[in-house]
């Protein structure tokens, strides 16, 4: 029940009363992102080996990702976190749950 049924009900927003929670207004997929933007990295969904290996790769939730192009053909996407470069699929990218950070001026 842990971390879906707090991001669903809000648990923790201090805009409760409103009925909006911020964090679930800015909660999206990597694959979401354009060029670009960032985020932070909030959960990588998902079992086994793939979800493994994305954690051993820098995947970690609390972690800036930033979206450096989109290949030709639209995939797949090129990200930077902690210092590199990794590319990966829209149907991998999919299963990373981010939090837009807002715009930089």
């Amino acid at each position: 029940m842990g971390f879906r049924w707090r991001w669903r009900r809000g648990r923790g927003c201090r805009r409760r009363e409103e009925g909006i929670c911020p964090r679930m207004e800015n909660l999206t997929t990597l694959d979401e992102l354009r060029t670009g933007e960032e985020g932070l990295i909030v959960k990588v969904l998902g079992n086994g080996a793939f979800r493994q290996r994305l954690l051993e790769m820098g995947f970690l939730p609390g972690t800036r990702i930033r979206v450096i192009r989109y290949a030709p053909l639209e995939d797949p996407v090129e990200y930077e976190l902690k210092g590199y470069h990794v590319a990966l699929r829209h149907e991998e990218a999919a299963k990373v749950l981010v939090e837009k950070c807002p715009k930089s001026s």
